[in-house]
């Protein structure tokens, strides 16, 4: 590939340089001549083919050499300072200061050759075996111009410098200091400082004032080619068309030059410019032959899975100093870890992030960033360099997004060093995390165009940074490189590594599907006090190597409930605009009302000693999911530097309608912002004041159910796995309270023996007494069921789909509790039984629905109705209706008012306590046959 090797050029300018001794005054811009338009003359710099008798120009395109990658056999600059045209050809001023930068990707290979020694070269006794090129020089003597060559060297550079090359021309050095613009695109550039001396010419007998008016600077390209160092020359790797936008200018070399007569102050800004670009018609080709044949590879830092770990990643490209062409340099890296080998929590507690000031990438100014910020280190192995001279630390560089799939919420500052040889090597890698699985990419876009044959980065193991796969292995690697020849990308994968133990002891688990699931669980109230408001704090736990908590279906013990009164849902629109804010937001203003507000909600994540620990808000919500109710866990996601948002779980509470029994049903993320969270610990506190009640049956009971576990995939709901879990509790106290309702029957309309009367019960309790647990009514022998009316009964199945017929519906319920701020109420239908007679069942609805069961038997040659499980609930008061008239339930087989009519009422208390009494019906007769009634009353 045609490039210009500036590193001739400057040699050339500072050979000129040198030698000028005085001169015309004369400005910058006029001090270079320019390359005139028949390409005989002025700035000129490229890579040959041939350079026959130094004939390699503008002027002869086809010499140009043009394969990418490659080592061209000749490398030259040339400059001729402007002068004039009388004896002598006198220049025009006399040369400062002089710099040459190469094209992007123009490599100088310092380690060819053996270098000279500092001390060797001033005495003019380097070795053979350092020599590099030469410079033909013509110096101006009035009146006349002499013709001088002299061999470069290959020397030992000074600190601060990557390379050194020189000269001895007629008794002076002449030094070419090398760079690497690393504030820019890592172009190389040579700088020379001219001093004005006199020097002898051996032909004549007294010091003349010599000049430099030429200078052709050529470069053996394929020297040291086949040793252990490589070629001293090599071409950009790439194939850009020079003709086209934006690449006009990639391949052209430059040269920046001023005068003592006219200095520039910010040299080389204000100095005159030259460019040196391609032959027209001339531009690089065979790309398609330029090999790139990356490596990728990850070393954990541990042998054990599901642990923190600080990984070795390491990028490599082959380096054969043999080869005609060498390897594509590296474009862009993808380098994606094994599944599960994620961001640790734990590692965020203490940590910082570096901004891009503080890095300062594309500056020359040092890297500042906080040590807090320092997470890993990195090397980097070069051909040009001695190894192991570029090393430094990688650093988390500062969030700019909350899309984990940006790679700008995650991001790593690589910086290599090296005082010794002038270099900073600053790159940005962005990491994108899999929302769903938070697997790791880490992406380097538009790598400097440097070879290398190495990049390793590892990440701090005490920190912990990551976490280790879940299984065995083999965990693989892989990466999608590019290179830029422009070639295909190379997709690849190394062997993988293979983990041996289990974070607790013994072996790993090959599958996920293997690896253990022993939750830890309890769920208690703050005390066991019957029909007493207290907190209920449910904790789970997941030891370190097991699997993921995927999600919760619990069941309350029976009475274990909350006072909904006075308590708001958090609205929809509130905990959804939270699922969008960032976590400092929502920390600072919570959306959800501070009235909805019900407990909190701890969660410790990460591995290693000590996980990180945050805190979330419980609030109460509405319908979720099929439930009636449901609590919304707001989570500000704060860790160290990251904002990841604010994490939004909603808890599904579905109430058992027959025993009012509370069942929350949540899932769980594993994954949140691309984090790989690793809960090993979530407690929830439902502390609100006088909220949760316990019930007042002290039998033995449980919190009960399962928790999800990961399984064989833990993005798939259908691999998860289970384990039942459960904590006892039983509750103290109960016997004390009392138990004292007042059940009242009352009968209205027709009285008369086939009528249809209607039928009121109202049951009403104590506050602080048992809550009631069996309710059992038999009727007077003067009601029985009217056959007539009984036309429908709802079916089981039709109940259980909430499609009752109208005719099946025989009555109304109302109940009232202290719990709720509105009572319940609903139709009362016959249901389909097992039993002779259907089931009478009241559907309660409202804030929670209800149903209570009642069998309908015959009692005494009577009609019995008897709820066996009526929750333990507090029920201050409870209304059933049963309508009379041409569709009433209840028949009169006898005339309601010739005798007062009793009932048996058997009442028993959740706490066993019973009232059971024979008690007076009321009937709407008229008061002589209550009086008469009365009389015979207390006759018997």
């Amino acid at each position: 590939m045609s490039s210009r090797t500036g590193i001739l050029g400057a040699i050339m300018a500072l050979v000129a340089l040198s030698l000028a001794v005085s001169a015309p005054a004369a400005g910058a811009v006029d001090i270079i001549e320019v390359q005139s338009e028949t390409a005989q003359a002025g700035w000129q710099a490229g890579t040959c083919q041939l350079d026959p008798t130094n004939e390699c120009s503008p002027a002869k395109p086809s010499l140009f050499f043009t394969q990418a990658a490659g080592h061209p056999p000749v490398g030259f600059t040339q400059i001729i300072v402007k002068h004039g045209t009388g004896a002598g050809e006198p220049p025009v001023g006399d040369l400062k200061t002089v710099r040459v930068d190469l094209p992007p990707g123009l490599s100088v290979n310092p380690q060819a050759t053996e270098q000279c020694s500092v001390a060797n070269f001033k005495a003019s006794t380097c070795p053979i075996g350092s020599k590099v090129g030469e410079s033909f020089v013509t110096a101006s003597a009035p009146p006349i111009t002499v013709p001088l060559t002299a061999a470069v060297y290959n020397i030992q550079p000074v600190n601060g410098e990557p390379a050194r090359f020189g000269f001895i021309l007629a008794g002076t050095e002449v030094i070419l200091e090398a760079g690497v613009s690393w504030s820019t695109d890592y172009h190389e550039y040579f700088t020379i400082h001219v001093s004005k001396v006199e020097l002898p010419l051996g032909l004549l007998e007294a010091l003349i004032p010599v000049k430099i008016l030429k200078n052709r600077l050529v470069f053996n390209g394929t020297t040291g080619q086949g040793g252990a160092g490589g070629a001293f020359l090599t071409t950009p790797s790439t194939c850009f068309n020079p003709e086209a936008d934006p690449y006009r200018h990639i391949y052209s070399t430059f040269l920046r030059a001023d005068s003592y007569q006219e200095p520039a102050a910010g040299f080389p800004a204000g100095s005159q410019e030259l460019e040196a670009p391609l032959p027209k018609g001339v531009k690089p080709t065979g790309c398609a032959n330029v090999p790139f044949k990356p490596s990728v590879a990850a070393v954990p830092a541990t042998v054990q899975t599901d642990s923190p770990d600080g990984p070795t990643v390491e990028v490599g490209v082959p380096f054969e100093s043999a080869a005609a062409i060498a390897n594509s340099n590296l474009r862009t890296a993808r380098v994606s870890l094994p599944v599960g080998e994620g961001l640790n929590p734990s590692a965020a507690t203490g940590l910082q992030a570096c901004t891009d000031a503080q890095f300062g990438k594309g500056t020359t100014a040092a890297v500042a960033c906080p040590a807090p910020s320092e997470v890993g280190t990195v090397a980097i192995q070069t051909p040009v360099l001695p190894p192991n001279s570029l090393t430094g630390k990688v650093y988390l560089g500062q969030q700019l997004s909350r899309d984990p799939t940006s790679g700008n919420e995650y991001r790593i500052f690589i910086d290599a060093e090296s005082a010794r040889y002038g270099q900073s090597v600053r790159l940005v890698g962005n990491v994108s995390a899999n929302p769903k699985t938070g697997q790791l990419t880490a992406t380097v876009s538009e790598a400097p165009q440097l070879p290398f044959t190495s990049v390793s980065v590892k990440f701090s193991g005490t920190k912990g940074v990551l976490t280790s796969p879940p299984t065995c292995g083999p965990n693989r690697t892989t990466g999608l490189l590019t290179p830029w020849s422009g070639t295909a990308d190379a997709s690849i994968a190394d062997k993988g590594f293979t983990l041996t133990k289990a974070p607790g002891g013994g072996a790993c688990a090959k599958t996920m599907a293997q690896r253990p699931f022993a939750p830890g669980f309890t769920a208690q109230p703050g005390t066991g006090a019957a029909l007493a408001y207290t907190p209920f704090s449910v904790h789970i736990t997941r030891p370190q190597g097991q699997q993921e908590l995927k999600g919760v279906d619990l069941t309350l013990p029976p009475g274990a409930t909350a006072k909904l009164a006075g308590v708001p849902y958090c609205p929809p629109s509130d905990f959804n605009a939270a699922a969008t804010k960032s976590g400092a937001a929502e920390k600072k203003n919570p959306s959800c009302p501070n009235d909805s507000k019900v407990g909190v909600a701890t969660i410790q994540a990460g591995t290693g000693a000590i996980p990180l620990e945050i805190e979330g808000t419980a609030y109460l919500a509405g319908p979720y999911k099929g439930a009636p109710l449901s609590i919304v866990v707001v989570t500000p996601a704060l860790a160290g530097p990251f904002d990841l948002g604010t994490v939004v779980v909603r808890v599904a509470l579905f109430l058992d309608p027959e025993t009012a029994q509370i069942h929350p049903v949540a899932e769980i993320p594993d994954v949140f912002g691309g984090a790989k969270l690793d809960i090993r610990s979530i407690a929830v506190n439902v502390n609100r004041k006088e909220f949760t009640l316990n019930g007042t049956n002290c039998q033995k009971g449980a919190t009960a159910g399962v928790l999800r576990g990961g399984g064989a995939d833990p993005t798939n709901p259908a691999a998860f796995s289970s384990a039942p879990v459960s904590d006892a509790f039983q509750g103290t106290g109960c016997k004390p309270l009392k138990f004292k309702p007042k059940l009242k029957l009352r009968l209205f309309g027709a009285t008369k023996r086939n009528k249809n009367p209607r039928l009121r019960a109202a049951l009403n309790t104590k506050p602080g007494n048992a809550n009631l647990a069996r309710v059992s009514v038999a009727l007077p022998h003067a009601l029985f069921l009217d056959q007539a009316s009984l036309s429908k009964v709802c079916t089981r199945v039709q109940f259980a789909a909430q499609n009752c017929p109208k005719k099946s519906i025989y009555g109304h319920a109302r109940a009232f509790s202290p719990l709720l701020g509105k009572p319940l109420e609903g139709p009362v239908y016959l249901r389909s039984s097992n039993n002779l007679l259907p089931d009478m069942v009241a559907h309660l609805e409202g804030q929670v629905d209800i149903d209570l069961d009642g069998r309908i038997d015959s009692y005494k040659g009577g009609i019995r109705t008897t709820f066996d499980r009526v929750p333990d609930v507090p029920v201050s008061k409870f209304v059933l209706t049963l309508p009379g008239g041409k569709h009433g339930l209840l028949v009169a087989s006898t005339n309601l008012c010739k005798k007062p009519v009793k009932a048996i009422v058997q009442l028993k208390g959740q706490n066993g306590k019973k009232a059971n009494r024979h008690m007076k019906v009321r009937t709407p007769c008229g008061k002589k046959h209550k009086k008469q009634g009365k009389h015979k009353q207390h006759k018997h």
